[in-house]
């Protein structure tokens, strides 16, 4: 991979595609999958870059461009407890220069999940928001935070927004230049919509992009996934999300997880990739795909929100063997 320093400059578009391009699409050892005639390429986004991995890296690059074009020293972004988003901005602030407040839904707790104290270790200031403020927008607690701090730059959570779908495009880009079409479909857990509309905006028309929703229902994903992109080649897959977002895992889906990871050597992401492969899995026993398929499927990082499922997780997430090498360290 392409190395990295602790520059208080951005990165640039052409590098961020420098990095997209240099990520591997590793063929992923799936018994049942093989059985069925179908092929498993694992897009390695949560390799792209040892600080800031997997798809948060490329929604957050044009939202941090525009807070530095418009003067912003201080962001402000939204997660819960164990966000990867607030994971990833916190790990960008601390690269670049930005300082940063999470807003955090819920009450403080006595004690800080990991992900928390990481934050706070790479600089971030929290402030815990009651749900019921957080379900509003919590713009009563943003404008407190203006009158403390002065200007901030808010990015919506997740990276959720036009900015962040456009960033989202040079997966698709770097892909398609890697693999020159040779691929049926691309497969990406979907939670906000904004990455699957940015990897639908720069696929050939002929390929499609397959949503897995994380979310119970799917509400209003659709519709935010179609406000990103005039492209029609997605397809929002719903009914694969384990009981709903960050909820703990039915006993099938954990079973799952072990028997997956034990035959891959791939660690997932409980919140959105052990749901995506699952999914796959699920629809490719229902014959969606014909025998000769070849697939992509997104690994979108996420690894260290496996802390907070560590009663779930399978033994291997703390071998010196699973293939995930990001050590969480920032520079």
């Amino acid at each position: 991979m392409i190395s990295t320093n602790a520059s208080p400059e951005l990165l640039t578009t052409e590098t961020l595609r420098q990095y997209a391009r240099a990520v591997p699409h590793d063929p992923v050892c799936w018994p049942l999958m093989s059985r069925l005639g179908l092929e498993v390429l694992v897009r390695r986004d949560d390799l792209v870059h040892p600080a800031l991995p997997g798809n948060k890296f490329y929604k957050l690059h044009h939202n941090l461009h525009h807070a530095h074009q418009e003067g912003y020293t201080r962001v402000v972004s939204f997660g819960g407890a164990h966000s990867n988003h607030l994971h990833a901005l916190a790990a960008a602030g601390h690269l670049y220069g930005f300082a940063t407040h999470g807003l955090v839904r819920g009450e403080r707790p006595r004690q800080l999940s990991p992900t928390l104290q990481d934050v706070q270790a790479l600089g971030m200031t929290l402030h815990f928001v009651p749900r019921s403020l957080y379900r509003e927008g919590a713009e009563a607690v943003l404008a407190q935070l203006r009158n403390q701090y002065g200007a901030l730059h808010v990015v919506p959570e997740g990276g959720a927004n036009a900015l962040g779908s456009l960033g989202a495009q040079e997966i698709a880009r770097a892909l398609e230049q890697q693999l020159q079409s040779a691929y049926d479909a691309v497969c990406v857990a979907c939670g906000t919509g904004a990455t699957l509309a940015g990897i639908a905006s720069a696929l050939p028309e002929d390929k499609i992009a397959l949503g897995f929703s994380v979310l119970k229902g799917e509400g209003g994903l659709g519709a935010q996934v179609a406000s990103y992109t005039d492209a029609g080649n997605w397809r929002l897959i719903s009914g694969f999300h384990g009981g709903g977002y960050g909820r703990r895992l039915k006993p099938n889906l954990h079973q799952f997880w072990h028997r997956f990871e034990g035959d891959s050597g791939l660690m997932l992401d409980p919140v959105y990739t052990l749901k995506m492969f699952w999914g796959i899995e699920q629809l490719a026993l229902r014959g969606y795909w014909p025998r000769g398929s070849r697939l992509v499927a997104i690994h979108t990082g996420g690894i260290q929100g496996r802390r907070g499922f560590h009663n779930q997780a399978p033994a291997m997430a703390s071998e010196a063997g699973a293939t995930n090498n990001n050590k969480y360290h920032y520079g």
